[in-house]
């Protein structure tokens, strides 16, 4: 839990300004990171490399608005530093409620 409490604090600095953003758009960054880290997670647990996530998750028909690209690279490297047994949770799920509960 203290990894997604870590990720989450920092992805919020790394965002921009949360404290400039509405509830509305935290929620919609929230579920967008929250998005990509499953996304990650399943490429993970169907055997592709960081570099091969991070590549599908970049290309033209990824599913991941382009605002949040420049969030891949850290969620994914994040994602690969789990251990195998949390990737049977819900990581998604706990990122966007742990995002959702961050606050400056």
């Amino acid at each position: 839990m203290l990894r997604f409490m870590t990720l989450s604090c920092g992805l919020a600095l790394l965002a921009g300004a949360a404290s400039a953003e509405t509830e509305a758009q935290k929620a919609e960054r929230c579920a967008a990171q929250a998005d990509i880290v499953t996304q990650a997670v399943d490429a993970r647990a169907q055997g592709r490399d960081a570099p091969g996530t991070k590549e599908m998750l970049t290309a033209a028909d990824s599913r991941v608005p382009a605002r949040y690209a420049p969030g891949i690279t850290p969620l994914v490297e994040w994602v690969f530093t789990l251990p195998q047994d949390q990737l049977t949770l819900d990581v998604g799920g706990a990122f966007e409620k742990q995002c959702l509960e961050f606050s400056q």
